[in-house]
């Protein structure tokens, strides 16, 4: 099996729309990491500091149809994100836990392109409060 790691700049950004106020709310994140292909497996790597919650290692597993985002440290989290399929996840942080509720209709990974981009389009509810439509795009190239 073909295993290759190389170091990568991410870009990390967030459309959150309430369906009922209309409201948006935009979130872009940049980091540096890892990223391995493993098979058909794509895996990044990369740290993210948190004022007032600390260091969150985070772990993403890209496979078709389906994204893996593993959070440990100062927040605990481990989400599937399943084509056409609801998942349940838990969300630990210092304030308590959240109970997240998703539904994922779209998932589409170019990675022949530079940089590679994952796009993920979704619902989520949190404590079974009013459902939010999300996008996701994940940007990454080698440094």
């Amino acid at each position: 099996m073909q295993q290759n790691s190389e170091h990568v700049n991410i870009t990390l950004k967030t459309l959150i729309f309430d369906l009922d106020s209309g409201d948006q709310e935009t979130q872009e994140q940049t980091f540096t990491g890892e990223w391995t292909k493993k098979g058909d497996i794509d895996v990044l790597r990369y740290k993210e500091e948190v004022e007032e919650a600390g260091t969150i290692q985070n772990m993403i597993m890209i496979r078709p149809e389906r994204v893996s985002i593993k959070r440990t440290g100062a927040i605990q989290m481990n989400q599937q994100f399943q084509l056409g399929q609801k998942t349940e996840n838990i969300y630990q942080h210092m304030h308590g836990n959240i109970h997240m509720e998703t539904f994922v209709e779209s998932i589409t990974f170019r990675e022949d392109t530079t940089p590679r981009v994952l796009d993920m389009n979704y619902t989520m509810k949190l404590n079974g409060q009013i459902e939010r439509k999300h996008q996701l795009e994940l940007q990454f190239s080698t440094k």
